[in-house]
């Protein structure tokens, strides 16, 4: 003879409000959600659909293409080139940056008309698929040092790390 007998209960109880529990009462404030700040620039959990690694032979030639992006850097810094062209090349950080200064430079209106030199450059590999460029620019009048990180992602290099003495 075959017996049916209900499933025991394995789950824990719920705690807070049960949907068979009356409402609350209206005296209660309603919660309205406003607007939720999601930064999804510094997930790296998805290692298979995400942002993938390239090795330094998969990647272009890393002095022209260094010198290409300098030079398109430091044009957003003038104001004569728009940030947003930068995108796929740079992280967010440094393309928000050169989108501030390009904005100061624009209300200064002070542009010599000259594009950007590169003087010197010099590049080294610390790691596979990474490049560190050491160089000396004049730009806006001014000779300066610039010390630039870039990573191999997605089969084309990113820069990730800008700093302009």
């Amino acid at each position: 003879m075959l017996r049916v007998l209900p499933a025991p209960v394995v789950e824990p109880p719920a705690d807070g409000q049960d949907w068979n529990d009356p409402p609350e009462p209206a005296s209660a404030p309603r919660y309205v959600q406003g607007r939720l700040a999601v930064d999804l620039r510094h997930r790296h959990d998805d290692s298979f659909f995400g942002p993938q690694a390239t090795s330094t032979p998969d990647l272009p030639e890393a002095g022209p293409w260094a010198l290409r992006m300098i030079r398109a850097v430091l044009e957003a810094y003038e104001g004569s080139r728009s940030p947003d062209q930068l995108s796929r090349w740079v992280v967010p950080e440094i393309r928000e940056r050169a989108q501030r200064r390009g904005l100061l430079a624009r209300r200064r209106g002070r542009r010599t008309g000259r594009p950007p030199v590169v003087r010197t450059m010099l590049t080294s590999f610390p790691a596979d698929g990474v490049c560190e460029v050491s160089a000396v620019v004049q730009a806006d009048g001014r000779v300066r040092a610039l010390a630039m990180r870039m990573s191999g992602v997605d089969g084309r290099w990113l820069i990730t790390a800008w700093e302009l003495g």
